[in-house]
């Protein structure tokens, strides 16, 4: 082997230049814009939706507000360049050995086959599916809480959503935040659903958009009414229709809250559900044009309601069914409206939820000629009066699955003292898990969401 040597010289710089010592740059900001969230803010700047909520300490990552200044995180400058003399070394020349390239075979992608995404409102998956599509958008109405992931693996592949492990095929319930300040803006939760087999994933991101229906709660009046009959002050929400015509004659909703609303302010009757604000929105549209009232049982005392179904729960009334002051006084505000107003008052319909329910069975039952028909929902009847619900219409909503209102102890004897009385009615009982947020309880969500039960009830007359 023939070596040739090259003489080493050593060549030194005449002088060192040193840029500058490594550091940190300065932390950047970022102000929040409408239709901002976390994740996608975390794109831009190269980083993720959970370092940004830790960096900000946001208690709730999903609810951030515009003009919100957020801190990003610090970048790294490049470290600085120090020249140094560069000293020659004899090269020795060997005889160059070819090694057999060898190249590791990349894994083959993995994909999902099945993503869906659903609401109290719809069975119906909210997105289209594509197995290598990645990115997707799905809106929501403005009282739902949660949505159910379902992610559906390969064999032999594992799911995580939201960094938490999941079972393929079976659904898992995202919550998106119920707290006051979320009612009046447009909430976007991200959701991030990762798919791994034999070394290689592919992560597939969902931005669930709920509604905001501001624009709706402000064509409502907030107003009070004191009951000369029964002493009770009833705050109430109260919606004219736009357009209103005093020459035309208006069909009245009378809408009753649930229970949860007695001791929060009256706007949440409005932000709650849709109980009242589903009919404003269709009448706005020229839909079923009406007027519609909620009032509040507004009380700090958990022993009143529309009737007397905490004291029976509480051990200290016979029944559930009995009407108390504050649905007498707000029935009395039904009547005074109907005179204030240009009404039909042969198309007047009530409607209610929950405590609701029972108090829109009671008060057809004690006044069934004011009412042109009821849509009671996840409520119960005293099975011994509902004989005078016998020329009433009515749609009866429920969840079979139902942990507040037991459909063992009040739908289902509610029902069966019609048929022994041969009432006629509708009824829908939503299968045991199609009512999953905040829980089965919420039949309420697809109830006030059923266009075909609005119109049904739109065409009922005297």
């Amino acid at each position: 082997m023939k070596t040739n040597l090259k003489k080493a010289a050593a060549l030194v710089l005449a002088s060192t230049m040193v840029l500058s010592v490594s550091q940190m740059a300065l932390a950047d900001t970022y102000t929040v814009v409408k239709g901002d969230c976390l994740w996608n803010i975390a794109k831009k700047y190269d980083t993720t939706w959970q370092t940004l909520a830790d960096i900000n300490k946001l208690a709730n990552p999903n609810l951030i507000f515009p003009n919100q200044v957020l801190q990003l995180p610090e970048k790294e400058t490049p470290a600085p360049v120090v020249e140094t003399p560069v000293v020659e070394t004899p090269v020795v020349e060997t005889p160059a050995t070819e090694t057999p390239a060898t190249e590791t075979p990349a894994a083959d992608p993995v994909y999902l086959t099945d993503l869906s995404v659903v609401s109290n409102v719809s069975t119906a998956n909210a997105l289209t599916f594509v197995p290598e599509t990645t990115d997707y958008t799905v809106n929501v109405q403005s009282d739902i809480y949660g949505v159910k992931v379902t992610a559906t693996a390969p064999e032999g592949a594992t799911v995580a959503i939201n960094g938490a492990e999941a079972v393929s095929g079976e659904g898992t319930v995202v919550k998106i935040a119920d707290d006051y300040a979320s009612y009046d803006v447009v909430v976007e939760t991200p959701v991030e659903v990762v798919v791994t087999k034999d070394g290689a994933s592919t992560t597939y991101k969902i931005n669930v958009v709920r509604d905001c229906d501001t624009e709706t709660y402000n064509l409502f009046q907030q107003l009070e009414y004191v009951d000369k009959e029964t002493g009770v002050t009833v705050p109430y929400c109260l919606y004219v229709p736009s357009n209103y015509d005093e020459t035309k004659e208006y069909p009245v909703v009378f809408a009753l809250h649930g229970s949860g609303q007695r001791t929060q302010t009256v706007d949440m009757v409005l932000k709650r559900y849709q109980m009242a604000t589903v009919w404003a929105k269709d009448s706005e549209a020229g839909k079923n044009e009406c007027i519609v009232l909620a009032p509040q049982c507004s009380t700090q005392d958990d022993s009143i309601n529309w009737t007397s179904l905490q004291q029976y729960r509480a051990g200290t009334a016979e029944n559930a069914f009995e009407l108390m002051d504050q649905s007498k006084a707000a029935y009395n505000l039904l009547l005074k409206v109907m005179d204030e107003y240009s009404v039909d008052k042969d198309r007047v319909y009530m409607t209610g939820l929950s405590a609701g329910g029972f108090g829109t069975y009671a008060l057809a039952i004690e006044h069934p000629e004011t009412f042109a028909a009821i849509v009671p929902v996840c409520g119960g009847a005293n099975p011994e009066k509902v004989s005078a619900l016998k020329d009433m219409p009515m749609w009866i909503f429920h969840a079979a699955d139902d942990p507040t209102v037991n459909p063992e102890e009040y739908l289902y004897p509610t029902l069966e003292a019609l048929d022994a009385a041969g009432i006629e009615y509708k009824s829908t009982i939503y299968d045991k898990g199609t009512v999953f947020s905040t829980s089965a309880h919420f039949s309420w969500d697809p109830a006030y969401a059923d266009a075909d039960m609005r119109t049904w009830l739109f065409e009922q007359s005297k």
